[in-house]
């Protein structure tokens, strides 16, 4: 329960579709159906989706050369928060409570109270010693924290090279590397259907498979989303960096809604003590937004004359920057460093080495641009249409 409840990024799970993309090759567009679960395939022959792309947070390294997915410690901030609720749970317990109910006694029965400071110290031992096996889920909690950034400094991201059309996998055990062509990546966005712990519930995957030819097998990277949008916006992201050189989104929409250029902290792929600007600044972007009441009330944003005076108390009460620098732990605690093959690949390709799209990948984009675009077809049937399924 305590893993599940501080997992920050969504880890890799196993793959919950018997998914044959060997002998029973998939294409874009392809629904394939087991059960309740379907699956809808993206690529291989990554084309045009027509969808948004989701936010840089799913990435941790953006450049010209290369995008990386996975390796990110986005969430470690909220972690940080969550762990000072829980401590300032047993403070209030053990110091605060006891406290209040002698300040009460003080006043309404001062009688039975003729040593304030020997009775406080009485119910704050007390109260203490009921409190103290809250320590035990903290400490709980403090292991999964330390656990997590320990995992992550053992996991390697995916590398996506834009300049040669290819993809690096890099096995966290073995630490054999696995280079594929780009355009062989099979990617597919499923939703999955069981019995949960409150019923029936839905869950939602984007997964890739790479395809091993030495060893004629298929590498597996499955990634939980929120859903089935955030699944194709992770790939849109992918494909349209590869494709189109298009970098990825800024990381709150709050900026690009006020007309103001990201800086430099807001583009950081991780979370750390920067993120304390980052939040300050946009909680007061958030509150000083000159816009109409009635569309402010439409999109839920609230307005007012000090938007900062709550989000300074919450800091205040959240440890002020105990949270960041716990991010900036788990940042600079860092993760494995590349093997030399996958640093000499990463390497930037002058201009005229880049590697290009093949034929066949610029005819199908063409034809699903214009089957979506102009003739608004949807995904399956702009891929039908270009003879992909």
């Amino acid at each position: 329960m305590l893993k599940a409840l501080f997992k920050r990024e969504a880890a890799p799970l196993e793959n919950t579709l018997e998914l044959d993309i060997r002998s029973l090759r998939p294409s874009a567009g392809e629904i394939r159906q087991q059960d309740t679960d379907q699956t809808l395939f993206l690529s291989p022959l990554p084309v045009y989706t027509g969808q948004p792309q989701t936010s840089r947070r799913s990435f941790s390294e953006v450049n010209d050369t290369y995008l990386e997915l996975g390796g990110t410690n986005r969430g470690m901030v909220w972690q940080g928060k969550l762990l000072a609720i829980m401590a300032w749970m047993g403070l209030s317990m053990a110091f605060i409570v006891p406290t209040l109910v002698i300040l009460y006694g003080i006043v309404f029965y001062p009688e039975n109270f003729p040593d304030p400071i020997a009775s406080w110290s009485v119910a704050v031992q007390a109260f203490s010693l009921y409190t103290s096996p809250f320590l035990i889920p903290l400490g709980a909690c403090f292991h999964t924290v330390f656990q997590g950034v320990e995992a992550l400094a053992k996991t390697y991201p995916v590398r996506f090279n834009r300049q040669r059309r290819e993809v690096c996998y890099v096995d966290d055990k073995t630490h054999r590397v696995l280079i594929v062509p780009w355009e062989s990546v099979v990617a597919w966005v499923s939703n999955c259907q069981g019995l949960g712990n409150h019923g029936i519930a839905r869950e939602y995957i984007f997964g890739m498979g790479l395809e091993d030819e030495t060893t004629d097998a298929v590498q597996f990277i499955t990634l939980a989303q929120p859903s089935d949008m955030h699944a194709l916006g992770m790939w849109t992201a992918i494909r349209n960096y590869m494709e189109e050189g298009e970098l990825v989104d800024t990381p709150t929409p709050w900026v690009a809604f006020s007309g103001l250029i990201p800086n430099e902290d807001e583009l950081k792929p991780y979370e750390g003590l920067h993120t304390f600007e980052v939040e300050k600044r946009e909680k007061f972007l958030l509150g000083s937004l000159n816009v109409d009441d009635d569309y402010a009330k439409q999109i839920g944003l609230k307005k007012s004359k000090w938007p900062l005076r709550r989000w300074y108390i919450r800091r205040i009460i959240l440890f002020w920057k105990l949270p960041y620098l716990l991010a900036e732990w788990g940042h600079r605690k860092g993760r494995p460093p590349m093997p030399e093959s996958v640093i000499a690949w990463s390497q930037p390709l002058p201009p005229e080495q880049w590697a290009q799209p093949s034929p066949a990948l610029i005819k199908a984009n063409a034809i699903v641009k214009k089957a979506m675009d102009k003739k608004k077809m949807t995904f399956v049937e702009a891929c039908k249409a270009a003879g992909l399924h």
